[in-house]
């Protein structure tokens, strides 16, 4: 593992003393402290909430509103990647995006709010990508009036709301989809109670994240946010990113793979046929 540098810095010879590794990919979550370039096995947590979750809850809110997407995994993800941000107030968002009591709709609501977007499918003759657009009232009310006196559309629109920031809140609040996992922030905890106090200064002020869902707009500050809620007051909160945090995780295995004590840690298909996963653990964890 690395910490995030410049692209023109040396590369550095020796990892980070101490920090505290989040890896917020694909399928899961994992939490991973690190002192001299060691993981610290008994403090390693993992939330099973990934971007795959993600990306189908976002497919499940669109097919009860919208169209039926739920076959349409690649462009819901690719959706989510474009449109979705985690909200720094969420309350305050839910709020803007409140349609209003029956019959009476709130002005919030009719002029997006601020939030609202509209979302392009791609047509796959034109467009092989969607398209994220401002939310235009005007431009819907003619696109109604257009498709009242046509059958021929020329593009499919879906309006995101609420869906922008209520699906990646999942990553903080597992429970709005019925979840007994705590967020990110509670497990980030769960780790630090099995530390020492002492190190927790040194961790909290070099967190290091990575994996797609780090590309969300606004994750990183609302990680930091929740963070600082919970640590003492003492302690500085710094949450970093590398500049390509999908692949970073691939870039630091193949700085080990080029360690020169990389084959001595290696576990050949006879050790392991013979000893088991106990003999992986033994050699990654001296």
């Amino acid at each position: 593992m690395q910490t995030p540098r410049p692209d023109n810095a040396d590369p550095p010879s020796l990892p980070a003393e101490i920090m505290l590794v989040v890896d917020s990919g694909y399928s899961q979550t994992t939490v991973m402290p690190l002192y001299n370039g060691r993981p610290l096995h008994s403090a390693v947590r993992r939330l099973e909430i990934g971007g795959k979750l993600l990306t189908n809850y976002l497919a499940r809110l669109i097919s009860l509103r919208h169209f039926d997407m739920r076959n349409d995994t690649y462009i819901v993800n690719e959706m989510k990647e474009q449109a979705c941000y985690v909200s720094l107030d969420f309350e305050g968002d839910l709020e803007k995006t409140w349609k209003g009591t029956r019959g009476e709709k709130r002005e919030a609501f009719l002029t997006g709010g601020g939030i609202a977007k509209d979302y392009v499918l791609p047509d796959f003759h034109t467009r092989s990508r969607g398209v994220v657009r401002d939310y235009d009232p005007a431009a819907h009310t003619k696109a109604r009036k257009l498709a009242a006196q046509s059958a021929d559309a020329n593009e499919d629109i879906l309006t995101l709301r609420n869906e922008r920031f209520t699906v990646p809140e999942v990553l903080f609040n597992p429970s709005d989809i019925g979840s007994t996992q705590p967020g990110i922030a509670d497990i980030i905890m769960q780790s630090l109670n099995e530390i020492p106090i002492g190190l927790w200064p040194g961790l909290l002020a070099n967190v290091v994240v990575v994996g797609g869902n780090a590309c969300i707009d606004g994750f990183i500050q609302r990680l930091e946010k929740e963070l600082v809620k919970r640590v003492p007051d003492d302690c500085i909160v710094r949450v970093a990113c590398p500049p390509d945090p999908i692949t970073s995780t691939w870039m630091g295995a193949a700085s080990f793979a080029r360690q020169p004590d990389f084959a001595s840690l290696c576990v050949t298909k006879q050790e392991y046929e013979e000893n088991g996963a106990y003999w992986v653990s033994q050699k990654l964890g001296s």
